[in-house]
């Protein structure tokens, strides 16, 4: 009974969590960067035609994976595009539509293991 009751606090409190960001005033997207600690990737939103770059920045025999989430206005996430980079030279770029009002976040993962990094939820500008 205890586990039930702390498993539906938890989903209550991650839909409020998600709801509260929806809320909140996305900001308005320009260039939006996140980066990965110890300099091992990167991953910018190009406002000027909606491209998603990302860039695996260490030679260390992992590559780096960026996802483009929508955050919906009935609380799910949704991801929208995958980008993977490493391996070869440069970055991996893939444009995906960005509707004005919608918001999104990004999260950039290093694929040797550890914690991935989010972005603050933005949309592109009007």
């Amino acid at each position: 009974m205890v586990s039930i009751i702390l498993k539906r606090g938890a989903l209550v409190g991650a839909a409020a969590a998600v709801l509260s960001g929806l809320a909140a005033s996305p900001a308005m997207a320009t260039d939006v960067g996140i980066h990965l600690p110890s300099g091992r990737g990167s991953m910018t939103f190009i406002d000027d035609g909606d491209k998603f770059k990302v860039c695996d920045t260490r030679v260390d025999d992992h590559g780096v994976t960026g996802y483009v989430r929508e955050l919906t206005a009935d609380g799910d996430i949704v991801v929208e595009a995958t980008i993977d980079d490493g391996g070869d030279a440069g970055c991996d770029t893939k444009v995906v539509d960005i509707y004005g009002h919608t918001p999104h976040d990004m999260v950039l993962c290093w694929n040797g293991g550890g914690s991935c990094v989010v972005s603050a939820v933005f949309r592109e500008s009007d």
